[in-house]
């Protein structure tokens, strides 16, 4: 049911764009059908994020948005998604992670005393 409202909304979104750049489209001046053309593309783009967020949110993975646009699905992700989901656990992971003993730091260390000692010897 939720999804026949959606529609409905979405189809109600476009006639009100294309009634308000008729006009314009039909102008004998230039300035005026270009204003239109950009009102009615940046009207599609967002009602194309709109409709994809909803999609995905609904269930639909980016992988299969990704290949309906033919691109993969991070690229997919990468170009319409408002945010970053990262695991509820991440950040108390990472956290935990920075408080142990880092073992690449002495290893870097020891690497930056050798090529010194190589340079200055």
């Amino acid at each position: 049911m939720k999804s026949d409202q959606a529609q409905t909304d979405y189809g109600h979104v476009v006639d009100g764009l294309v009634k308000n750049v008729r006009d314009l489209l039909d102008s004998p001046n230039a300035t005026d059908r270009v204003r239109a053309v950009h009102h009615l593309a940046t009207g599609v783009g967002a009602l194309e994020r709109r409709v994809l967020l909803d999609a995905q949110a609904a269930g639909m993975t980016w992988a299969e948005i990704g290949a309906i646009y033919g691109v993969s699905r991070q690229a997919a992700h990468r170009r319409f998604s408002d945010e970053t989901v990262v695991p509820t656990d991440y950040f108390d992971a990472l956290l935990k992670e920075l408080d142990a003993e880092p073992e690449t730091v002495p290893a870097l260390a020891r690497a930056a005393a050798r090529r010194q000692a190589r340079v200055a010897g």
